[in-house]
């Protein structure tokens, strides 16, 4: 498959996601809200990567080469990592803790910076893969 079709590929999925986690934040389902609020962002993260042939393997792979190729050149402001730091510990919490649920509060808070991250990342994409 073309380098082209799978950024769109993650995009969208990115996208869809985004979409999903605000109809479960609506649902008052917090822990699903958090998981596809993640997922949009980590989506959105490997469509750049896609396009700047960046190959990563794991969840903190993706951390880490986000910052060395995006945060640490000024590409992308720092506020941002520490974001997508956030939003790891949060999926991990919602996907494997059984003590601790994801609060109504967390996921609030969440919402709004999801939508900023996905948008603030897709403004690194080439042009021609932003349609």
């Amino acid at each position: 498959m073309d380098t082209k079709t799978l950024v769109s590929l993650q995009k969208d999925k990115a996208h869809r996601f985004l979409q999903e986690a605000d109809d479960m934040l609506q649902q008052q389902r917090w822990d699903l809200a958090a998981n596809r609020y993640y997922y949009a962002c980590y989506h959105i993260v490997h469509a750049v990567f896609i396009s700047n042939n960046i190959i990563v393997k794991t969840h903190d792979g993706t951390l880490t080469e986000l910052g060395k190729h995006f945060i640490l050149t000024g590409k992308l402001d720092k506020q941002f990592g520490r974001f997508f730091a956030r939003m790891i510990q949060l999926r991990i919490k919602a996907d494997y803790n059984s003590i601790a649920e994801v609060s109504e509060t967390e996921v609030r808070e969440m919402a709004p910076l999801s939508h900023e991250f996905v948008d603030n990342i897709e403004n690194l994409l080439p042009l021609n893969s932003k349609q």
